[in-house]
This record gives structure tokens, C-alpha cells and sequence, in this order.
């Protein structure tokens, strides 16, 4: 009789399970068996919580040989996709390139999860100093210049009046306004939480220009990952795309995800329940397609790999690039509007006398 033992309360780190899921890759592919495996990484496991977690695991494969049962009585911190795309490959007999393959694929999530805070740091610093810039001037300096003008005795033209009226509503709720800014991120996230704001929150950022070509890329590069490596091990088609699925964070993203897979559960070959997603790129339903005809699809998709994968590798450096350009644009069209608006008036004035 199989012991069972509780999983630990929250979710493993992602570098933490891509490591896991690296050195049993290693060791199984090396000839240990899964108990065997996990005895070893015991010895030097460096997290408490995999320490814990390992331990469990290694008193289940005691009673019980099939390392993904061991793995589902730990489904909360591993989530049962994982388990069961790792069941799928012991049941081929490829259990250590299915290990492999969610290695490779934990590393992509924790190298993103690194590099994109790091990309977006400095455009979100420009636009933090620009706001600040901008309420300073419509603070003290748009005031100043105000009382100015209206010595002229003259009237204004419609940019400086815009201007003046703005800087009247900053002065007197710039305390609103700050609030509002403050509580910006802390509202997105809550709403993003709940599944009717959340979904269309969403949808909103897959629509928006330059976020949706680097979401997609991102996708892409994952799943024909993902799918290269189900071929090369003989797993189907749709556990794989159930595991990306669990791991997805935006949910439009998710429902494209989840229309693919239940096409493939219902038996529609790759390409045709690829080409049904008009978010996805047509060029890989054709080469799909020439590689089931040909009897060629795990060669195909691991080209298709390469290619896409190298092209999400990109995406983030792209990505920065586009929100340092749009950063620049909005920081001269603002600052520009503004001294422009302020300086009509002397024009004006200078060309009257």
C-alpha cells in the first residue's frame, strides 16, 4: 500500500522545479532508476522545501515505482498538468526527455521572469520622471507664468488657455491625482484577479500595439518548444498543450491554448486545429501539415523550435526597444505641447509691437 504524505502549501519556485526536473532528467537518462534519482538529490537538495518535498518523494517510490504518482500526491506545489505530462512519458518509456523537456521549458519561464522586469525598468523610470516633471510645471511653473500673462490684457490662444485650465486642476487635486497613481498598479493587479474584470483586462493588453506581437512571440517560441519535444518523446499532443495552458497568465492567451487542445483530444490532426486560431501563425499550420503528410512532424517542429524560439529569445530586447521609442515620442510631444503652449503668448506679443 502506497504511503502518502501532504505537499508543501505553495508552489515550488520556478528555478527551483527546472533544476528538480534537470537532475532527474540527468540521472534517469544516466540509467537510475526514479528512487534511485531521487535518493541522490536528497543527499545535496539546498531548499528546505525541496528537501521536504524530495524526502515525501522518496518514501513514495518506496511503495510505488511510477515517479508521477509519486509526483500527484505533490500536484498543489508541481500543479497536475506537470504530473501528468510527466505520467504521459513514462508511459513511452521516455521519461527522461519528458523530464528534459519541462526543464528546458521551467528554464525559458524563470529566464523571462528575470530578464522582463529588467528590460522594463528604465521605460518605466522615464515615464515615472516625466510624470513628476510634468506635475512640477503644472504645479509652480504653469502658475507663475499665469499671473504673468495676465498683466498682457490680451487674449490667449486656445493652447496656453488648455495649459492654464489643466494646471488649475492640478494644483487643486494634485493630491487625487498622486493617489490615483499610487493605487494604479495595486488596482490592475487586484482586478486582474477576478475573472470577468481579469479576462477583459486581457484582452485590452493582447489588443494593445506592440503587446500583442510580443505575447504571441512568446507563445509561439514556448509551444513549438513544447511540441517538439512531445514528438521527440512520443507524448501527446494534447497533455502537452494542457500543461502550457496551466501556465499561461494571460487568459485570452489561455483560451486560444485551450481551444487548440480540445481539438486535439477530439482527434483533429496538429495543422488543422493549429490553423483554427487566427492568433497563431499560419506559416507553422502549413509546414505541420507537410510534416504529418511526410511522416517528418518531429524533424518539422524542431526546426519550427529553433526558429520561433530564437525569435522570443528577441522578443524582449524588441519589446524595450518599442517602449523606449514610445517612452521618447510621449516625453517630447508632452514637454513639447506644454513650452510651446507657454511661449504663444510672448510670439504674439513680440509680433505686435
Amino acid at each position: 500500500m502506497s504511503a502518502h504524505h501532504s505537499s508543501p502549501a505553495k508552489s515550488i519556485p520556478l528555478a527551483l522545479a527546472g533544476d528538480l526536473f534537470r537532475q532527474l532528467s540527468d540521472l534517469t537518462e544516466g540509467g537510475f532508476a526514479p528512487a534511485e534519482a531521487v535518493a541522490v538529490l536528497k543527499e545535496d537538495a539546498e531548499s528546505p522545501m525541496m528537501a521536504t518535498m524530495l524526502d515525501a518523494i522518496g518514501q513514495d517510490l518506496e511503495h510505488e515505482p511510477s515517479l508521477a504518482r509519486a509526483l500527484g500526491r505533490h500536484a498543489s506545489a508541481l500543479g497536475p498538468e506537470t504530473v501528468a505530462l510527466v505520467g504521459a512519458a513514462e508511459g513511452q518509456n521516455t521519461l527522461a526527455g519528458g523530464l528534459a523537456m519541462l526543464a528546458d521549458d521551467y528554464d525559458r519561464r524563470q529566464q523571462l521572469r528575470v530578464r522582463l522586469p529588467v528590460s522594463l525598468s528604465w521605460p518605466l523610470f522615464l515615464l515615472g520622471f516625466l510624470a513628476l516633471i510634468t506635475l512640477l510645471l503644472m504645479i509652480f511653473v504653469i502658475p507663475a507664468y499665469k499671473d504673468v500673462f495676465a498683466g498682457f490684457g490680451a487674449d490667449l490662444p486656445a493652447p496656453t488657455l488648455a495649459v492654464m485650465a489643466l494646471s488649475d486642476l492640478v494644483v487643486a487635486y494634485w493630491w487625487i491625482l498622486l493617489a490615483l497613481v499610487v493605487a494604479l498598479p495595486f488596482s490592475v493587479a487586484f482586478l486582474r484577479r477576478r475573472s470577468g474584470l481579469g479576462m477583459a483586462l486581457d484582452k485590452v493588453f493582447l489588443n494593445t500595439p506592440g503587446v500583442r506581437r510580443f505575447l504571441v512571440r512568446l507563445l509561439v517560441g514556448r509551444m513549438t518548444a513544447l511540441l517538439a519535444g512531445a514528438a521527440a518523446n512520443r507524448i501527446p499532443f494534447a497533455t502537452t498543450i494542457a500543461y502550457l495552458e496551466s501556465s499561461l497568465g494571460n487568459r485570452s492567451l489561455k483560451a486560444v491554448v485551450a481551444a487548440l487542445g480540445r481539438d486535439l483530444e477530439q482527434g483533429a490532426p496538429l495543422s488543422a486545429a493549429w490553423r483554427k486560431q487566427p492568433l497563431l501563425p499560419r506559416r507553422i499550420a502549413r509546414m505541420v501539415d507537410i510534416g504529418e503528410r511526410s511522416d517528418k512532424l518531429a524533424v518539422v517542429l524542431a526546426r519550427a523550435a529553433r526558429v520561433h524560439g530564437a525569435d522570443a529569445a528577441n522578443a524582449v530586447v524588441v519589446f524595450r526597444q518599442v517602449l523606449f521609442v514610445t517612452t521618447y515620442v510621449l516625453t517630447g510631444i508632452i514637454v513639447g505641447f506644454v513650452v510651446i503652449a507657454m511661449y504663444l503668448p510672448i510670439f504674439k506679443l513680440g509680433s505686435a509691437i
